[in-house]
């Protein structure tokens, strides 16, 4: 990651929102990350007075910029506490991180239960996984099914 992040857990993830809140922290998104099949890295984005910058700008010139980000890392199979009851805007991505990672989010005002973007019949979500390979200088691509450098 190109920016540091505030360990939290299930149990102290809305005490500090609520900090944030108070301190007028404007929530921004949250992203995910895939550590394993049953684990989730979630990332929430706060920015401080509009201070909100490109990402890579921001930790180059002026660390932190005003942004705050929260990191926390869960269990697939056990409700993740909203956040909605402090920044209501989170029901939206929140019901996303439902429908792509199927995790649940305990507290939703507006539980869409993993139906928000995906239709009753599907029965996983749609995301893939990608990993990053480094090759040593020099070192040749590896060869596609019909022997086609990649």
């Amino acid at each position: 990651m190109f920016f540091e992040a505030v360990p939290v857990t299930p149990e102290t993830l809305l005490g500090e929102v609520r900090r944030l809140a108070e301190a007028k922290y404007r929530f921004v998104t949250m992203s995910q990350t895939v550590l394993d099949e049953h684990t989730l890295c979630l990332y929430y984005h706060f920015d401080e007075n509009l201070t909100l910058t490109d990402l890579r700008r921001a930790c180059d010139l002026f660390p932190q910029a005003g942004m705050t980000h929260l990191r926390m890392e869960v269990d697939k199979d056990r409700p993740i506490p909203s956040i909605s009851s402090i920044y209501f805007c989170a029901l939206l991505i929140e019901n996303e991180t439902q429908d792509q990672f199927g995790v649940r989010f305990e507290g939703l005002p507006l539980d869409y239960q993993g139906a928000m973007y995906l239709e009753g019949e599907v029965a996983r979500g749609p995301y893939f996984t990608m990993t990053t390979v480094r090759r040593a200088s020099g070192e040749a691509l590896p060869k596609g099914p019909g022997g086609e450098q990649q």
